[in-house]
């Protein structure tokens, strides 16, 4: 997550400014007092701190760590994408039946776990654009290390077109400029597919 804020030009992250505070600093924070070290050990228990809090910050404070708990759970859920079939399995509900073509992308960490499914564009029967400032600067937002790319033809033959292959160098030059790799092209069809990664056409 990020802030709109910047400071000399560089977006900063949510938490930068609570990165070199200490802890009884945080506590002070949180407390709205002047804590003194002494009446924290380094093994300070939460529920201590929470009882030292009024009603209403200890609900906001509980509400903050119930969320980043939440959020780090989600994380260890997160799909991880080994090979072609399980990008298939994580995109195909969202492209099939489709009588248009679409362009998405699967953005993935770099332990190859899925961020997010992003759709790029809604194009008509035969063709759909992608913008390729655009994915970039989505996979960016998003902090990915790597992506796939996945759009449909709607006749249901999975074999890139010329302009499909274009599109694909042209993703994977981008990628390469900010350092986020693309690791397929998956072209959607009823009930099969074409890779890229798979043909060794990347």
């Amino acid at each position: 997550m990020k802030k709109t804020k910047k400071n000399g030009g560089i977006q900063l992250s949510l938490f930068d400014d609570m990165r070199e505070v200490t802890d009884n600093e945080l506590i002070s924070e949180l407390t709205n007092k002047p804590v003194v070290a002494e009446d924290w050990t380094c093994e300070y228990r939460l529920e201590r701190l929470f009882n030292s809090l009024t009603p209403h910050r200890r609900r906001i404070a509980k509400a903050a760590v119930e969320l980043y708990k939440r959020r780090e759970i989600r994380k260890d859920q997160r799909t991880q994408i080994r090979h072609s079939k399980d990008a298939y399995k994580e995109i195909q509900p969202y492209l099939c039946d489709l009588q248009n073509e679409e362009f998405w992308i699967i953005c993935l960490n770099n332990a190859s776990r899925v961020i997010d499914k992003i759709r790029i564009s809604v194009g008509g029967i035969t063709q759909t654009m992608a913008d390729i400032r655009l994915i970039m600067r989505k996979l960016v937002e998003v902090n990915a290390t790597c992506f796939i790319a996945v759009h449909n033809h709607p006749s249901g033959n999975v074999r890139p077109s010329g302009d499909d292959n274009r599109l694909t160098e042209k993703l994977k030059n981008a990628g390469n400029l900010f350092d986020i790799k693309l690791v397929d092209h998956l072209i959607i069809g009823q009930c099969k597919y074409y890779s890229y990664e798979d043909e060794g056409q990347l």
